[in-house]
């Protein structure tokens, strides 16, 4: 039998060589494009995770994630990093590393990650807290925000929050027990009425609950790798009906409210403006300031004046909290800033914004709550624009970074005695070398170009509703039905915005006459 033999024609002999090389070709562009960018410096050390989720179990664990940042510190060094999912994330844990890279190389750490989860699905992806720093719109946020909240623009917000702060001393009166919903209420008054022009007449007030579930949602997005559509993009593409599709009916949920709570009190604001009867107001103020206005310059407003109220009514009332909290702990420390606001204030009004200056332990006494427990003790996540290299340490494009403020103000070599609630170590008499310790305000309010244009609004409203309850209340611990003493733990939510867990505590007026105050103040 003759074997018969076929040529294969040259191009299709080409075409089987190229077919069965690809493989090895893509494989090796992979290995090649690795290697190039491995780095020749080490990442910073850390804890070592599973291959395929790294750290993420240990990290969706744990409560208090900045106390274990910080331990792990203890280890490795002020500068960590680990994986969480395929995430990498570098934790600061000193305020040197800190502001050397998000002060003083803010240019490429003042990004945001991106997340498809929360910014394409849920729709957070346009505002002022997460644009990046190249997007036109946040020179225009920017602009906007220094302008309106600057130092020199508080006294247009002071006639609002001391409405508001009259109006919390009554319900602390009235209704003691819920004294957490009543400084809630309080902030969202004041920042509704100064963002919006909108009077709050309820504690069940529509816009504080719209604003309360956008606050709900953000609770979702603070530890890195939680999502894992983040991680692994291709699960963007699984049906919502399928086991892990999940995320995608929580997203469209949260992507109605998010909307409502952006677009619902801009259309009142709107209304009052073309009725004729706007309050002055943010929203005002910056939508008369042209008569043609741009889609794209009311979508500045809009989105800004969401980041201002939400910005303010989680964390200045999760500072009220611990205030509460601290002040069962540290009756002396109450005493004395009492004693301070009789002298300087008198019995016969309330603290007005014009007597900080004169009131130096009040101001010592915020401070050390700020430092104590800060409202949002890991900060938000920065994102590394470009490689780079810190202390000989790799830092790569795309990390999440983070700055472990609560490490920071527990540092025994900047605050001696880290965990004793001491307001006096912020007074520059009783500080050695004539010095007083870092202002921990440094610290709270971020970093870099991200520095949170809203922190002279929010000091202001933390000081008068702190020297207003000062001035009237005693806060001491709650009674058991055998009238023993309760005193609350020590203790703290997690979450990216930390507040004391839930507690009792006992608030009645410092005399008649600062009842009379209370109800008759104006």
């Amino acid at each position: 039998m003759t074997l018969t033999t076929f040529a294969l024609p040259d191009v299709v002999v080409d075409q089987i060589i190229v077919r069965s090389a690809l493989p090895f070709l893509i494989a090796l562009s992979i290995f090649i494009y690795l290697w190039r960018r491995k780095p020749v410096m080490p990442l910073p050390p850390g804890p070592r995770g599973s291959l395929f989720t790294g750290n993420r179990s240990n990290i969706l664990d744990t409560k208090e994630v900045w106390k274990q940042y910080a331990e792990w510190s203890k280890i490795y060094g002020p500068v960590i990093s680990f994986k969480s999912a395929n995430v990498q994330v570098i934790v600061l844990n000193s305020s040197k590393s800190v502001f050397d890279l998000l002060d003083k190389r803010s240019s490429i750490y003042s990004d945001r990650p991106k997340s498809f989860m929360f910014g394409e699905l849920v729709g957070l992806n346009k505002g002022f807290l997460r644009v990046d720093l190249r997007d036109p719109r946040f020179s225009a946020y920017r602009r906007m925000a220094h302008d309106e909240m600057g130092p020199r623009q508080i006294p247009r917000y002071v006639s609002a929050m001391e409405d508001s702060v009259r109006i919390l001393l009554r319900s602390l009166l009235s209704d003691p027990t819920n004294f957490v919903m009543h400084l809630r209420n309080s902030q969202g008054r004041a920042m509704m009425k100064t963002t919006y022009g909108y009077t709050v007449e309820s504690d069940e007030d529509y816009y504080i609950g719209i604003a309360e579930r956008w606050m709900d949602t953000l609770k979702y997005h603070m530890r890195p790798g939680q999502w894992l559509v983040d991680s692994y993009p291709i699960l963007k593409y699984l049906p919502h009906w399928m086991p892990g599709g999940g995320f995608k009916v929580f997203a469209a949920e949260k992507r109605a409210q998010i909307q409502e709570a952006l677009s619902a009190p801009m259309r009142w604001a709107k209304s009052e403006m073309s009725a004729g009867r706007a309050y002055p107001s943010f929203v005002s103020r910056q939508l008369s300031r042209s008569e043609e206005l741009t889609e794209y310059d009311e979508e500045i407003v809009k989105q800004l004046a969401a980041s201002m109220y939400i910005g303010g009514i989680d964390t200045v009332p999760a500072v009220f909290s611990t205030f509460f909290l601290m002040m069962i702990h540290s009756p002396d420390a109450q005493k004395r800033a009492q004693e301070e606001i009789d002298h300087v204030v008198g019995p016969d009004r309330l603290p007005r914004f014009s007597d900080k200056p004169k009131l130096p332990y009040v101001e010592a006494l915020i401070k050390e709550i700020l430092r104590y427990h800060p409202p949002s003790p890991i900060g938000s996540a920065h994102c590394v624009h470009q490689d780079d290299v810190y202390e000989g340490m790799f830092i790569p494009k795309g990390s999440l970074v983070y700055a472990n403020i609560w490490a920071i103000t527990h540092d025994e070599s900047i605050y001696p005695d880290p965990f004793k609630f001491d307001p006096a170590r912020h007074l520059i008499e009783n500080t050695e070398k004539g010095k007083a310790q870092p202002d921990p305000r440094t610290f709270v309010f971020g970093f870099g170009r991200r520095l949170c244009p809203g922190m002279h609004v929010a000091e202001a409203s933390i000081f008068l509703t702190i020297s207003s309850i000062l001035a009237t209340f005693n806060i001491v611990n709650s009674k058991a039905a055998t009238g023993e003493e309760i005193t609350p733990a020590l203790q703290f939510t997690g979450g990216s915005i930390s507040r004391p867990e839930e507690f009792g505590c006992t608030i009645v007026p410092r005399s008649d006459v600062a009842t009379d105050l209370i109800m008759w103040s104006h």
